[in-house]
């Protein structure tokens, strides 16, 4: 592949990942209620995620997925209903007043939890996969090897879902910097965890096509 195909298939990952979902979400409230080298974990889990997608999707396991309705299904209304779970978490936070950048140093998992946090809602959206399948052909060149194009691929995307991530982490942790007041710090839990519940319906009742 050209190098201008990879700069255009690096700058269609890169656009899309900067859409604001569910990944980004939980970067930036990890970065405002953590800091941002906290939601460094964050990202990394939500790398992860994107590289396990980005990998079924080039063995063919997305066309698998996306050929199986039922299975689909499956997947789609898990993803929704942990969306909905983490929305409902945040919002309960907001309410019972606790402060939104609670220190973690007590639990000596906290990065852990972190990383896994951002790797669930990350991997419970199943049309990343096919989003996934249906880009990498685009990029596909003939002429060369199709197994290092997709392994390149995949680590385009693994990049850019980690930097985009951290971005957004960054953003939250500038927030926490304001040093704002609780109620201003309420008001963005419960936003964030109404965007996440918002993001599980949508999901639910999205078509598969």
């Amino acid at each position: 592949m050209d190098l201008h195909y990879w700069i255009i298939f690096g700058a269609t990952v890169f656009g899309v990942s900067l859409i604001p979902g569910p990944s980004t979400l939980i970067a930036f409230a990890h970065g405002a209620a953590h800091g941002w080298g906290r939601s460094i974990s964050t990202a990394l889990g939500n790398a992860l995620a994107s590289t396990f997608q980005a990998t079924a999707a080039s063995v063919g396991l997305g066309l698998l997925i996306t050929s199986s309705g039922s299975l689909l299904l499956v997947l789609k209304y898990a993803g929704a209903a942990y969306l909905i779970y983490v929305g409902v978490q945040i919002w309960r936070t907001a309410s019972h007043r606790l402060p939104l950048h609670a220190n973690l140093d007590r639990r000596g998992d906290a990065r852990r939890k972190l990383f896994l946090s951002g790797f669930t809602v990350a991997i419970s959206n199943p049309k990343a996969i096919a989003f996934f399948t249906a880009l990498f052909p685009q990029f596909l060149s003939l002429e060369g090897n199709s197994f290092a194009q997709l392994g390149g691929m995949v680590a385009v995307v693994a990049f850019t879902a980690f930097s985009v991530a951290l971005f957004y982490g960054c953003i939250g942790a500038w927030v926490r910097g304001l040093e704002l007041s609780r109620k201003v710090m309420s008001r963005i839990h419960k936003t964030t965890g109404g965007l996440f519940v918002a993001s599980g319906v949508g999901l639910a009742f999205s078509r598969n096509s």
